[in-house]
């Protein structure tokens, strides 16, 4: 059997969903709170250019970002943190506006790709 880790490397990695993990146990939660999975620019990249390429519907991108930001059972690779949290941030945000356009996205694959911190700079200019 999996590991739980294994299991929320698969849902990081969008080979599994949220809902197809079992219950945890007190042990492992406690384990993977010590030790998080790791989140990389990679992972958030990959999770772009699915929803991009229409692999990915965008309800699910919603709810992979709140799971993997809000489990806190993930942390971010340190050297692209600040990148990762700025995009983070400006999905939400957009997440509020209802949709996610082509142009928003290439914005913030460009700046995961180059380690950048993104602005909440869209409005209707966009």
């Amino acid at each position: 059997m999996n590991s739980y880790r294994q299991l929320l490397e698969n849902v990081r990695d969008l080979k599994a969903k949220e809902d197809d993990l079992p219950e945890i146990s007190y042990e492992e939660e406690t384990d993977l709170l010590e030790n998080p999975v790791s989140l990389t620019r990679e992972h958030v990249i990959n999770a772009l250019k699915r929803y991009k390429q229409e692999r990915l519907e965008l309800d699910d991108l919603f709810d992979w970002i709140h799971f993997i930001w809000y489990s806190d059972l993930f942390m971010c690779e340190k050297s692209g943190a600040d990148s990762i949290a700025s995009v983070i941030h400006l999905l939400e945000e957009l997440e509020e506006d209802g949709d996610i356009i082509a142009s928003e996205v290439d914005y913030c694959l460009n700046a995961l790709e180059h380690n950048k911190m993104v602005e909440s700079w869209f409005g209707d200019d966009l």
